[in-house]
């Protein structure tokens, strides 16, 4: 897995992303690595012409240690030369979007996942979730591969939104000891029941 999504160098630096009205860079979203997609959802429509599949209620995709969960997360393949379709391209989701590692959530309204190029786009009040720190903006864009991330704000009728950090220390539990992490921070609720096991007919 790539960098963590805020990592413990970063604070100082993105303390300031509160007084910004721009973009503020951040650690990488964890990369998925390696592995078959595994897709569960309560229903299934496929579009052969279109080497599209739509899939609906609480999907959630997972490859390796990553998961992205949707309402709706519509899957386009590559063209299968008349065997079925080829390699995923990409992945669009929408409705309660959320991209979840073992040690970071990342929630917006909407999601693209390119999967050869190894870059998600989140779009729509994106909350960043490690522990109890929390960064929000309007677009998330970040490339596994690389490790670099961009949070931005927003600028439109409604004024401008800018991107902010707060970050909460780890404790001590003495002078000089190395940082306890601590374990009470709030986990951010994920709806729907869940990936689900596969079942053989």
């Amino acid at each position: 897995m790539k960098s963590a999504l805020l990592p413990a160098l970063l604070p100082a630096l993105l303390a300031l992303a509160a007084a910004a009205p721009a973009s503020a860079q951040v650690g990488a979203l964890g990369s998925p690595g390696d592995g078959p997609l595994d897709i569960s959802a309560n229903d299934l429509e496929v579009f052969d012409q279109e080497n599209r599949v739509v899939y609906s209620g609480d999907v959630n995709a997972i490859r390796g240690t990553a998961r992205l969960r949707a309402d709706r997360i519509e899957v386009f393949f590559e063209p299968g030369g008349g065997t079925g379709f080829g390699a995923v391209q990409r992945m669009r989701a929408t409705g309660d979007v959320f991209y979840v590692t073992a040690t970071e959530i990342a929630r917006a309204d909407e999601g693209l996942y390119e999967i050869a190029d190894e870059r998600i786009v989140l779009i729509g009040d994106v909350v960043l979730t490690q522990g109890c720190n929390v960064s929000t903006g309007q677009r998330l864009t970040a490339n596994l591969a690389t490790g670099v991330s961009e949070l931005a704000g927003a600028t439109g009728e409604a004024g401008e939104t800018r991107v902010r950090s707060v970050f909460f220390p780890d404790s001590e539990e003495e002078e000089g000891a190395e940082p306890v992490v601590r374990e009470d921070c709030p986990v951010p609720e994920i709806p729907g029941d869940g990936p689900q096991p596969f079942e053989e007919g």
